[in-house]
């Protein structure tokens, strides 16, 4: 009886506080690159501990969202855009870097764009009969979709199919609704 009992509240425990501890963490370890990027660009004689005596929390992540800000502004003028492709042809000089870089970039691009994304939720046949895998409609040729098929827990990573249109069944989700699907290993439904 006592056994059961804290079989139960345990698990109920385990269920709030994973997901709890779990955003915590990740947010920390973002707010942390944030003030790390800070620390790396600014000199030394700007950093808040030197003006100020003491650390003031936060600043990284403040610096860090208008850098962002910043790039997207000089990226959508000329200059920026001149700079972009420049930046881009060094990356693809590198062996490593080359593959992940572009990989990335054309994946948020799909998630970003509002005309080329993400446009359906379907199931696919796949990777064999009887077998199905929810995807991504990303495009269309004809009587032939291009289907995103990505993989869990880590779905920057997956397939592209062309897919004849009447082997796909459209799903009644939402892109987000799917990839939390997807990237819960099917655990949390929405």
């Amino acid at each position: 009886m006592a056994r059961k009992w804290l079989k139960q509240h345990l698990g109920a425990g385990l269920l709030v506080l994973i997901p709890i501890v779990a955003t915590v963490w990740v947010l920390k370890i973002i707010i942390l690159w944030c003030e790390g990027i800070f620390e790396t660009l600014v000199p030394a004689a700007w950093r808040s501990i030197t003006l100020f005596g003491y650390p003031v929390p936060g600043v990284g992540l403040i610096f860090t969202f208008l850098l962002v800000l910043f790039a997207g502004v000089l990226t959508r003028l000329y200059f920026g855009r001149k700079l972009l492709a420049l930046g881009d042809r060094i990356i693809q000089k590198i062996p490593f870097g080359r593959g992940i870089y572009s990989s990335v970039k054309q994946l948020l691009h799909a998630l970003m764009a509002t005309e080329r994304g993400f446009r359906q939720v379907v199931l696919v046949e796949f990777p064999k009969a009887g077998s199905h895998m929810i995807g991504f409609v990303t495009s269309e040729r004809k009587e032939t979709l291009h289907v995103f098929i990505p993989t869990t827990p880590n779905p920057t990573s997956g397939f592209l199919l062309l897919v004849d249109r009447d082997k796909v069944k459209p799903l009644e989700m939402s892109v987000d609704q799917a990839f939390k699907l997807i990237v819960s290993g099917g655990t949390v439904q929405s």
